[in-house]
């Protein structure tokens, strides 16, 4: 995906000026459609400008390095919590957020084992991480990873540049959690995830959809929400989206308002905005996946291509320390390297 500066001006120039009010977001590409930027825009005067970022480590790194000019980053949960811990967030005002009581109740639950009074963390979506691919090519049913271990398709395949999904996803087929570290654990994964690599023709985070979209693939790892709308309609009519039955993942990417951030009011109305069931049931169609806004359900026009039911047997990726963290970069280092 490309990082170049998006800079969206939805107005004409003279609706620029130097008095407008900015909110400056580091968001993934094509996550929320030009139209609700748009519309946000037409209804408070504040103009949204976003970069795009490709994974969670990105947005991490970026803040990092001082981003002292934006407002509001959308990373992973697992990626929240670090920058928590690093005391680069701001706590919000939830006086400011009221239609934060939209979202599924678990949800919040689950945010509350990390942040327990709900001062940081807003959610954004809650999804699966799937394997898509072509009916048309792929002819027997595809129930998991198994198929990356299939010669017949070699060069054909892609999986997700992003260590923690891959490495995480090994880890559970082979019998370890998510946050293992230890040697077996660690020679376990690297072993599978190299048979998935002869296989591949490339981990890649920043393309992917755009492979499976124009058929450079018939099988991607992936995001619905990022697959599915970049599908024409003969692209959509093959391809089907499963979540894997062994080593299957599932994310919440969140809303974090940034310590340094010089407009933390518009942000905050930002994340209000969206949490409005009408403009979560327009984000939620155009991703293809469930709404964890419940009001919002009633107000979708497609079904969710995932049910809640399905994604009972997947596992939510978080925060797993700072330790096996290092010790399962260094390996998915010398897996890439080979």
């Amino acid at each position: 995906m490309s990082k170049k500066w998006l800079g969206i001006c939805f107005f004409i120039l003279s609706s620029c000026g130097s008095k407008q009010q900015i909110l400056r977001i580091y968001n993934w590409i094509d996550y929320i459609s030009p139209e609700i930027y748009k519309q946000f825009e037409q209804e408070t005067g504040i103009r949204v400008l976003e970069d795009a970022v490709t994974s969670s480590e990105e947005i991490y790194a970026k803040v990092k390095a001082g981003a002292s000019n934006f407002d509001l980053i959308v990373p992973s949960l697992n990626y929240a919590t670090i920058m928590i811990e690093e005391d680069l967030i701001a706590s919000v005002d939830k006086a400011a957020i009221p239609n934060i009581t939209n979202v599924e109740p678990f949800i919040l639950e689950e945010l509350k084992t990390v942040d327990p009074g709900q001062d940081y963390i807003m959610p954004f979506v809650f999804g699966p991480t799937v394997i898509a691919y072509d009916t048309s090519v792929i002819q027997e049913p595809v129930k998991g990873f198994e198929i990356y271990e299939n010669p017949n398709y070699k060069g054909r395949m892609m999986m997700l540049g992003e260590m923690r999904e891959v490495m995480s996803s090994a880890l559970l087929i082979t019998g370890h959690q998510p946050g293992d570290y230890y040697p077996q654990a660690m020679n376990d994964a690297e072993n599978l995830i190299k048979k998935w690599k002869q296989n591949i023709l490339r981990f890649d985070s920043d393309s992917f959809q755009v492979a499976y979209a124009n058929g450079e693939v018939d099988v991607v790892q992936g995001y619905i929400d990022t697959i599915w709308p970049s599908l024409g309609e003969e692209r959509r009519k093959v391809t089907k989206f499963v979540i894997p039955d062994k080593g299957a993942m599932a994310w919440i990417d969140t809303f974090l308002v940034l310590k340094n951030a010089p407009n933390k009011d518009a942000a905050m109305k930002f994340i209000n905005f969206i949490h409005r069931p009408d403009i979560y049931a327009k984000l939620a169609d155009y991703w293809g996946i469930n709404s964890i806004n419940i009001p919002a359900r009633s107000l979708m026009e497609t079904q969710p291509l995932i049910s809640y039911k399905e994604m009972k047997r997947t596992t939510l990726l978080k925060d797993i320390g700072n330790e096996a963290l290092g010790v399962q970069s260094r390996v998915w280092e010398n897996i890439q390297a080979k």
